[in-house]
């Protein structure tokens, strides 16, 4: 095969067509979904809304690819009778709600809200449309543009300075576009959801005392007509997404009990729907219920929220499950969970359920040679589902994708990881290659059965590719998720190492050229590694850590999740510590040529950590390269401008050629 096909290369971001968001008709004959394009000329991404039959036969409902603007055509949703989707669209500029009738024509603009919309939600009625708007605060009187800072919050990456703007709900008449706002104040309201009567919309706020230092949110409901709120339940961890049974009387919710931290099993929780005591359901199932399966691939993801059945005798939702994602139900009674969706070497992103009428569940399905598409099947029918779309096909089939070889091993403690390994584009039996270890970051997402275009390439460029689940990684239960709370650098370390003596028992892996890559926690325990041991030949860390101290008070979210990621204690109570598991200590013992790559806006892992640890390498001989990139955040190796994204794949390839083959 590799004789055949063509390696893949940095460029070929450019070839990807991303498939996401599908909702299924509220009669299930169709579904519309939304496909985005990188547009390498205009170096950005264009999305369009594409309406499909449930056999597969589909077309444009939208077509935003031609001229000067990239527009962006996203978050398709059915009104309750199925004549018309509204979307939202930057079209004239901001983000907007539209409406468009399903049988074509010109869609409408429905709302003009001077900071844009997200978040949509059609009434029962079909008549208005909720979404999520920030509230404008009055300029300065006197005309200053000096920023007076009153809270902890108030930066976040990807969105710079957050000023005095708060999410709020509105709602707008699908027709004449008039819009009334329902809640306001000093907080944020996200993830509203209609009841069925029409009468209220329950959400999700932290509107306590303490919300800017610990931020647990809770249910609320508003009233339509009157805006008064009431809180129904509060929250213990990240409370997210609450949905109305069909019949008004309970609310279903994620949640878990650990606190403002991703390292705790979200799972499904009900209320009654004038509040009351929360009750956990599925107590026994040891998985999160969110799609922590980490790609460079994606876009356009949709919604996860819990989806009650028709009869209310379940409710489904997602899970990951150590490389794989599926779609679960769980019962609202008896509290025991079925998989639905499900089979090896899959992610599913995001799903729709037809529960009304056909009993049809459509789905974004992603594998290891796919980054997804469109799928459907029938609910309580075994076996895989039907493919809707394709769209990356003459791609794919030109290509050589290397296939991941899972594995396992003993990592610290003797406990059992999960990883995959990939060989090199022309693999040849009795050879020996160089190898890369992959880190994932969070340290709470996970590896597993993505396609991932900077894998694919190192495989092209010669190398295999390693990536593995070590603690901390969701996907294997609570207790090995909080492993690594309070000692990162210490077990999690182990388990790499314990990764990289695997690999050297492969008989086709040169065990004296490994390198090793990773970003944002991956960045932590590259530098960390560095420090530790010189087995690898070359690094690349990427929107890194290297000094949790100053990490504390310079990060967006370090006041909180370091608090949380490092043993509950603030700097003044586990200073020692702190020191002790940074990087920057021991950068005195580095001799690995390492690439320090960041973004210049990078508000999760700030530019000064990467100045420090440049700075210190540096100064103690190492060979080492700075490589800033402008006008971008932590996400951009998910989400950045084509140009800069190409541009930093090439930069990690470039270093590792460079030692490739020196002694």
């Amino acid at each position: 095969m590799a004789a055949t096909k063509r390696p893949v290369t940095a460029e070929d971001l450019l070839r990807f067509q991303f498939v996401g968001d599908a909702q299924v008709s509220p009669d299930g004959s169709k579904a519309v979904y939304v496909v985005t394009k990188v547009d390498g000329e205009k170096d950005g991404y264009s999305s369009a809304i594409r309406i499909t039959d449930l056999e597969g036969a589909g077309k444009p409902l939208t077509a935003p690819w031609e001229g000067e603007r990239l527009i962006r055509d996203h978050s398709p949703r059915w009104s309750p009778d199925g004549e018309r989707i509204a979307f939202v669209s930057n079209r004239t500029g901001t983000n907007q709600v539209w409406v468009m009738a399903v049988s074509g024509g010109e869609a409408k603009q429905v709302t003009k809200m001077a900071t844009g919309v997200e978040s949509i939600a059609w009434s029962p009625d079909g008549t208005r449309i909720a979404f999520l708007a920030e509230e404008p605060k009055a300029a300065d009187p006197n005309g200053s543009d000096v920023r007076v800072i009153t809270t902890l919050r108030y930066k976040q990456d990807s969105r710079g300075f957050r000023g005095y703007n708060r999410n709020h709900i509105w709602v707008a008449d699908a027709e004449t576009g008039e819009t009334r706002q329902i809640t306001s104040g000093d907080w944020e309201d996200i993830d509203p959801s209609w009841s069925p009567d029409g009468k209220s919309i329950v959400f999700i706020s932290a509107r306590d005392e303490r919300r800017d230092i610990e931020h647990i949110p809770g249910v609320w409901k508003a009233d339509v007509e009157t805006g008064e709120c009431t809180l129904l339940a509060s929250g213990r961890g990240f409370t997210t997404t609450p949905v109305y049974s069909p019949d008004g009387r309970w609310i279903a919710y994620f949640d878990h009990t650990q606190g403002e931290t991703s390292a705790g099993n979200d799972a499904v929780w009900v209320i009654p729907a004038e509040g009351g005591e929360p009750r956990k359901l599925a107590k026994d199932f040891d998985r999160s219920a969110v799609n922590w399966i980490g790609t460079d691939v994606k876009w356009n993801g949709g919604p996860h929220c819990p989806v009650w059945s028709a009869d209310q005798e379940n409710i489904y939702f997602l899970a990951t499950d150590g490389g794989n994602c599926h779609v679960y139900r769980v019962g609202f009674a008896s509290g025991e969970v079925e998989a639905v969706v499900y089979g090896d070497a899959q992610v599913v992103g995001s799903f729709t359920i037809d529960r009304n009428h056909t009993g049809k569940i459509v789905y974004i399905a992603s594998h290891p040679h796919s980054c997804g598409d469109v799928y459907v099947r029938e609910l309580g029918v075994s076996g895989p589902g039907r493919q809707l779309t394709d769209f990356n096909r003459a791609f794919y089939d030109e290509t050589y994708w290397s296939t991941p070889e899972r594995f396992t091993f003993r990592g610290s403690d003797d406990w059992e990881i999960e990883g995959w390994i990939l060989k090199p584009y022309g693999f040849e039996a009795g050879k020996r290659y160089p190898l890369v270890l992959q880190i994932h970051g969070g340290p709470h997402t996970a590896y597993g059965n993505a396609l991932h275009h900077e894998f694919q390439m190192l495989a092209s460029a010669g190398y295999a590719v390693m990536y593995t689940n070590p603690r901390g990684s969701q996907g294997y239960g609570e207790k090995f998720v909080r492993a690594v709370m309070g000692d990162w650098g210490g077990k999690d370390y182990e388990d790499l190492m314990k990764a990289a003596d695997y690999a050297c028992t492969l008989d086709y892996v040169d065990e004296s050229r490994l390198f090793v890559c990773g970003g944002s926690y991956g960045g932590y325990m590259v530098n960390w590694i560095v420090g530790q041991t010189d087995r690898f030949r070359a690094a690349v860390t990427q929107r890194s850590i290297c000094n949790l101290h100053s990490m504390f008070g310079t990060s967006d979210i370090g006041f909180y999740f370091n608090y949380a990621e490092l043993g509950d204690k603030d700097i003044w109570e586990h200073e020692q510590f702190i020191l002790e598991r940074s990087p920057i200590r021991y950068a005195p013992n580095v001799k690995t040529p390492t690439l320090i790559e960041h973004s210049e806006y990078d508000l999760r892992c700030p530019m000064e950590q990467a100045e420090q640890w440049y700075m210190a390498l540096k100064r103690f001989g190492v060979d080492t390269e700075l490589v800033i990139t402008p006008n971008e955040g932590h996400e951009l190796s998910r989400s950045g401008t084509p140009k800069h994204r190409i541009a930093r794949l090439r930069h990690i390839l470039n270093w590792f050629e460079r030692y490739r083959d020196t002694e």
